[in-house]
């Protein structure tokens, strides 16, 4: 399912008008200004939150600037300062509810679709983040598409010259917009994914490992730390091994500091590995041990094993992401595993009695 916010409510409506009153705060660009007024023009809504988000804002500059871009109605001198002063009291005790405001919008800004309907800003920097058993489908403002799974984050900083992500928890699919100008870097761990229009997914294995997986394209992986030309190297057939090392579309690989395993992955392979997308998850034969923390990510419920040798029962099927009755069932139809549930969040798992 897509998650991607459309706005039309209020509060959506709220949100990007705060946003706008922060980028007038800090002064607009060009593109900005043509963006904003465009907006305004959608609807007399986005004038009147943008007017009510100014007022909170409280700041002489920001009005200033609204006055240049859409005409005020006369009123008389009389109706207009008391319109002054109620605006003024107004912003003494809501100030503080502004900033909240504001703090929410941020967070949602690169879901926000309307950012494909206006031009590109030249330089955006934002975090996104998912909740335990939580998805999102994101739009980043050049058009990638990211698929951030369960319990992850990423930072989004994207300039004139480079759009670069952090990966720093967890795991995301980028679906990456084709543009030779400004090469695509994922960061995560002590390395660096760069792509230029591809498609791959990446998940962390523990602090520093991540396990990549190319669906479309090819990438380059490399040291972090090394400052080369990564963009051209990426139109080589014979990547430097200094720079880095070229995965091209169905190669996995396990990387820390460097590529420590590689294998080649038929498409049902990919699938599998990919399932996540579409609210499943699929095993082949894993321990229990390695199941359940796997399942663990998307669940606030914990799993207890006392039987070493249950820990290391192989597992396989397909399993519903958050269907922890689902899981229970199976275990106990087809594998012979007998679960007590402690308590809401904690279950322990044992060998059923003959």
């Amino acid at each position: 399912m897509n998650n991607i916010r459309q706005f039309s409510s209020k509060e959506d409506i709220q949100e990007q008008a705060c946003l706008w009153i922060s980028r007038l705060d800090r002064e607009l660009t060009g593109n900005e200004k043509d963006a904003l007024e465009a907006w305004l023009k959608e609807s007399k809504a986005h004038r009147k939150a943008l007017l009510e988000a100014a007022s909170l804002w409280d700041d002489m500059s920001v009005l200033n600037e609204l006055s240049g871009l859409f005409p005020r109605q006369p009123t008389s001198a009389a109706k207009e300062a008391k319109q002054t002063r109620r605006l003024r009291t107004r912003a003494k005790w809501s100030i503080a509810a502004a900033f909240l405001v504001m703090a929410v919008a941020v967070g949602v800004l690169l879901e926000q679709t309307w950012l494909n309907n206006t031009p590109v800003l030249a330089s955006i920097t934002e975090k996104v983040e998912t909740g335990v058993g939580e998805q999102k489908n994101i739009t980043l403002a050049d058009g990638s598409k990211l698929h951030l799974n369960t319990d992850s984050i990423v930072t989004v900083d994207f300039t004139e010259n480079a759009r670069n992500i952090v990966l720093l928890r967890g795991e995301a699919h980028f679906d990456v917009a084709h543009d030779t100008s400004r090469p695509f870097t994922v960061t995560a761990g002590n390395n660096t994914v760069t792509a230029v229009g591809t498609a791959f997914n990446m998940q962390y294995v523990d602090d520093q490992a991540f396990e990549l997986v190319v669906t479309d394209g090819k990438v380059l992986v490399a040291d972090r730390f090394n400052t080369f030309n990564r963009q051209g190297s990426l139109f080589s057939n014979k990547p430097n091994s200094e720079e880095g090392l070229l995965l091209y579309a169905g190669e996995k690989a396990v990387v820390k500091g460097k590529v420590e395993e590689k294998e080649n992955l038929s498409k049902n392979d990919i699938d599998d590995d990919l399932a996540w997308q579409k609210g499943m998850i699929v095993f082949k034969g894993e321990p229990l041990e390695s199941v359940l923390e796997e399942i663990g990510r998307y669940t606030p419920v914990r799993f207890s094993i006392s039987d070493e040798g249950l820990k290391r029962r192989r597992v396989a099927g397909y399993f519903k992401v958050g269907d922890i009755e689902g899981l229970l069932g199976a275990l106990k139809n087809s594998f012979n595993i007998e679960y007590e549930k402690i308590t809401e969040t904690s279950i322990q798992l044992s060998v059923a009695s003959s």
